[in-house]
């Protein structure tokens, strides 16, 4: 817990927020915010450990227990937050009205602290509040990074079919009724607009923009400068931040390498949604994943998805279509890239999956490099090509490029399956078990998991936020199988170079789209195979 990026995001000069600190005392206090940004949303928090531990929800709080709200986790705040009202100024995080809506006390439910339960994915707990009472729970949303659903449970504060009831009308609207009826419809009194992205036009911020080419030439690159960028005016601001102390690289390396790189990358990133992992303050400071997007360039192409958690709640991500987008993300400190497997035209049909070979510690990275090879042995026999590339971290990743029709049930269900065999061919090395405890030291994690619909893998050449910055660089099958190489080899001062002389060797996974048609088949009998060698040698 701390307030590092709270203060990160905020410029407390132009700001009214409290700059606060870590109380020494932790009271059970809570606070509900209605916060009229860029989309008008609810700001709930409790007092856990010194700080307010928060959580965004965007149709708010309720007191009926049928519907499940949305709650998406953001930075702690300082306790100072429970009394704060005021206008946050346009072009500071969270521009807007923000006034408290409701608050008071609280109280654990069940065993444990509020800390343990919210570590453990659930907190259970009444609110003593002037509009909330009674139990509510907070559930971590399974696959989903810092996703949460809020919901009040049955007791005698409980009303079926309750209304909030806004301190100030948005668009004529003075209630939020109900759960959404479906996808992209809104339900009665939701608020007007409040699902989509508000953008603004960048080529009338600043002073005169400079040519994208030429303001990135230069040696040293520091200070703020807009660049042209085609049609488009891209504001780049605090260049000479460093982000890997180490090796003293900053925020103008990390924009010059995506800019360098785009031709590479942004085929792997076009029209699929984009997380974002942002560091504002370099990759050894604080961290948080953002999928939905309240404001963006008019340059940046957002799309409302519906996520799944029955409200028929939408989010708005980036698309990743340009180079303008890729340098507009470099500069929120977005370091990596991570796509769906899917496109917006057909999000319920993933044209690749992967199997993420991660190693435990100690795991002498030609071991990695035989369950690779294992990996792609395995595709082989049931009638699949596969891709490799190092993850950029410690690991290979293994993509399989399909045919977009087939579900992301049928696709997770076949990659489980060939996990297994997998981990079985290898089992002194490789494993299929999750959890970190259970599958011990010095095993590859054969993971499988992150061919869910929503889920992402950090996409080719995407720089990660490690010693040395390095990148997810594209394999030849020969370099994996001759044990030759680390993930340090591939990093943002010598990519371009390889690409230069290889070209994109990670083509094939974007042009060859291959059918499953009696891979289904060949897989479940490879994975029954397995399964009966093993009851036959417990027998």
């Amino acid at each position: 817990m701390g307030l590092e990026t709270y203060r990160k995001m905020r410029d407390f000069r132009r700001t009214p927020e409290p700059k606060g600190a870590v109380s020494k005392t932790s009271g059970r206090r809570f606070v509900v915010q209605e916060h009229h940004a860029s989309k008008l949303h609810f700001d709930f928090r409790l007092e856990v450990g010194g700080v307010l531990k928060s959580w965004s929800v965007p149709r708010g709080p309720s007191l009926d227990p049928s519907e499940k709200r949305l709650a998406v986790e953001t930075e702690d705040h300082p306790v100072e937050y429970l009394k704060f009202e005021g206008l946050i100024p346009e072009g500071e995080y969270g521009a807007g009205e923000h006034m408290r809506w409701d608050g008071g006390t609280y109280e654990v439910i069940g065993e444990g602290t509020a800390a343990e339960q919210l570590e453990a994915g659930r907190l259970d707990f009444a609110l003593k509040g002037e509009k909330l009472k009674g139990a509510f729970t907070l559930v971590k949303m399974k696959r989903r990074e810092g996703e949460w659903l809020l919901f009040k449970r049955t007791d005698e504060f409980a009303e079926e079919g309750w209304e909030l009831r806004l301190r100030k009308p948005e668009n004529g609207v003075e209630t939020i009724k109900g759960k959404a009826k479906g996808r992209g419809q809104k339900a009665k009194g939701e608020i007007e607009g409040g699902g989509h992205t508000r953008k603004f036009d960048t080529a009338a911020k600043g002073g005169k923009a400079v040519a994208v080419s030429s303001a990135l030439r230069r040696k040293a690159l520091e200070g703020d400068v807009s660049v042209k960028v085609g049609r488009e005016v891209v504001p780049l601001t605090n260049l000479g931040r460093v982000y890997w102390p180490d090796e003293g690289y900053t925020k103008g390396d990390l924009v010059r390498y995506y800019y360098e790189i785009a031709d590479y990358i942004l085929p792997y990133l076009k029209d699929r949604p984009l997380i974002m992992k942002r560091y504002p303050g370099g990759i050894k400071g604080p961290f948080f994943h953002q999928h939905d997007v309240d404001e963006a360039p008019s340059f940046v192409r957002t799309v409302p998805l519906e996520v799944e958690d029955g409200g028929g709640h939408e989010v708005d991500y980036i698309v990743g279509d340009n180079l303008a987008t890729l340098l507009y993300m470099a500069n929120l400190g977005a370091v990596e890239r991570h796509p769906w497997h899917s496109r917006v035209g057909d999000l319920e049909h993933p044209d690749w999956f992967v199997f993420d070979l991660d190693p435990g510690e100690g795991v002498a990275f030609e071991t990695i490099c035989d369950v690779a090879v294992t990996t792609r042995d395995v595709l082989a026999r049931v009638g699949l090509d596969s891709y490799p590339k190092t993850s950029g971290s410690r690991g290979i990743h293994v993509y399989v490029p399909v045919e977009p029709v087939y579900e992301y049930g049928q696709i997770a269900k076949l990659a489980e399956q060939l996990a297994t065999v997998v981990a079985r061919e290898q089992s002194k090395v490789a494993t299929v078990e999750r959890s970190k405890r259970k599958r011990g030291a010095g095993m590859i994690y054969v993971d499988h998991m992150q061919n869910a619909r929503g889920k992402s893998v950090v996409a080719p050449y995407s720089v990660r936020p490690k010693p040395g910055a390095t990148v997810s660089a594209p394999l030849e099958w020969k370099e994996v199988e001759r044990k030759k190489l680390q993930t340090a080899d591939f990093h943002i001062k010598n990519m371009l170079g390889r690409v230069g002389r290889e070209g994109d060797l990670f083509e094939p996974v974007l042009k060859q789209r291959q059918s499953l048609e009696g891979v289904f088949e060949r897989a479940q009998e490879l994975f029954n195979q397995g399964a009966k060698r093993r009851r036959a040698q417990r027998a």
